[in-house]
């Protein structure tokens, strides 16, 4: 069964473009081979009572379960209830009990799981609520115990717990304008990690010292740094609460009208005078008996593409997972790639990953749309497709979601490009208001998933037949 439940919609509307049928097939293959559950049970395997873990990066850790009187299972993120449900059938009743936050309509029950629906991206009261059922847990753990915390993207919305002296609304508010402004997600992390009370490895304070720790850790960030993956709750953080304050300082953020005498800037400033306690650096005692293990990431997505179109018969290139900048530049650089090679060789076929960013307007309202859809519809605007051409460009967030619309990416052909013409878009005009959504709906270019339940950033698809 495919992920896409609008493609025989797309396929009937681009009809004749075989290069459409090979592009959303490749993206279907290649999602599903980084579903959660798939990706925890190539992971953990149990004999008897030893429990053998290999992460993708051949990290391993071996542990027998008749060395510990409980096992507690917690955690946040876009893909954690898939990775619930795999340990769960794999440890079965050994699973004393367990907590996780998740996005809302999840819709997801778990045996001797409680589970949190929360909001994402910006955190609400429901995530604080089930962040501190989480810290319950965790509180009443004994150094004979072990602890499957379960990360992935969206992890930081869904773990909110302020720092002392702020409120939700305060970080909301400081979180959503560095975002709006083209934050990359390092600034945003450190900024996030400062104003917490567990992220950036600070969890840990809440587990029983000699209490064992065995995070499965999925990423969505470029580069797949442990400690930036949902604001690293159990990885030591070599940022400080001085870097916070130069990435305010660099956003406008700390004086003047939006920063100045605030409590975000308090908590700051409390920090780099030592009043309160920094975030666990490396070589903390804490991370004594941690082992964080990547169990999956984009590299895992985009190398599975490549295959899907070697096999079929495609001259297929993976260039890399590292993808960012604004997602307008992306898209021109998409519609130069895919028209720059077809002398060399055809059928051919390049994958690229990682993750956009798309800086909204500060005086006018701006539209729907996502990263995926705004590179898509600037490849449109620079594309020399004819139409006898059959080559295709896709672009999706392997969650499901793109930005704030429905839909989890867009697409382009050269019937996109001819429909465009009939219609008589003005493209520039929803590429400068941020409405990729509405221009590409209009032209039956949306690609439309749901939520996917997993979360490994974005993926595009060049394929070109003729």
């Amino acid at each position: 069964m495919g992920i896409i439940i609008n493609r025989s919609v797309l396929e009937r509307q681009h009809q004749g473009c075989q290069s459409l049928n090979i592009a959303l097939s490749a993206l279907e293959y290649s999602v599903k081979y980084v579903d959660p559950k798939i990706l925890v049970n190539r992971t953990v395997k149990l004999k008897g009572s030893k429990l053998r873990l290999k992460d993708i990066k051949s990290e391993k850790v071996e542990l027998d379960l008749s060395d510990f009187d409980s096992v507690y299972i917690v955690g946040a993120g876009k893909a954690t209830a898939r990775m619930t449900d795999a340990l769960c059938e794999i440890l079965k009743r050994r699973i004393s009990y367990g907590a996780i936050n998740v996005p809302y309509h999840t819709n997801r029950q778990i045996d001797r799981i409680s589970i949190t629906e929360a909001n994402h991206p910006l955190p609400d009261e429901s995530g604080v609520n089930g962040t501190k059922k989480i810290l319950d847990i965790l509180k009443k753990t004994k150094s004979t115990d072990l602890v499957f915390v379960l990360i992935s993207g969206g992890g930081s919305a869904l773990l909110p717990l302020p720092a002392q002296g702020i409120t939700l609304l305060n970080k909301q508010q400081i979180v959503n304008t560095i975002m709006s402004r083209g934050a990359t997600i390092h600034e945003i992390n450190v900024i996030r990690k400062h104003l917490s009370m567990i992220k950036g490895g600070q969890l840990l304070r809440y587990v029983k010292k000699g209490c064992t720790v065995v995070s499965l850790i999925l990423s969505d960030v470029i580069g797949d740094k442990l400690d930036t993956i949902a604001s690293g709750p159990t990885v030591p953080d070599s940022s400080t609460f001085k870097e916070a304050a130069l990435i305010l300082k660099k956003y406008d953020l700390w004086n003047g009208k939006s920063g100045q005498n605030s409590p975000v800037k308090e908590v700051i400033i409390k920090g780099m005078k030592g009043s309160s306690n920094d975030t666990p650096k490396p070589g903390d005692q804490i991370f004594n008996k941690v082992h964080n293990l990547l169990i999956g990431n984009n590299a895992l997505v985009c190398e599975n593409a490549v295959k899907y179109l070697k096999k079929h018969r495609l001259q297929a290139l993976n260039l890399g997972s590292s993808f960012d900048g604004e997602a307008k530049n992306f898209g021109k650089m998409l519609a130069k790639l895919a028209t720059t090679y077809k002398i060399p060789f055809t059928p051919f076929g390049f994958v690229l990953g990682g993750e956009t960013t798309v800086k909204l307007n500060k005086i006018k309202n701006n539209g729907v749309g996502g990263r995926n859809q705004e590179a898509i519809l600037a490849a449109i605007l620079s594309s020399k497709f004819h139409c006898h051409d059959d080559i295709s460009i896709v672009c999706m967030g392997t969650d499901g979601i793109d930005g704030n619309s429905d839909a989890a990416g867009g697409l382009l052909t050269p019937k996109t490009i001819s429909m465009i013409k009939e219609k008589k878009l003005e493209l520039k005009r929803y590429l400068n208001n941020h409405d990729s959504y509405n221009a590409l709906k209009k032209v039956n270019s949306v690609i439309m998933t749901g939520r996917t339940g997993t979360n490994v950033n974005d993926i595009a698809i060049i394929c070109r037949l003729k």
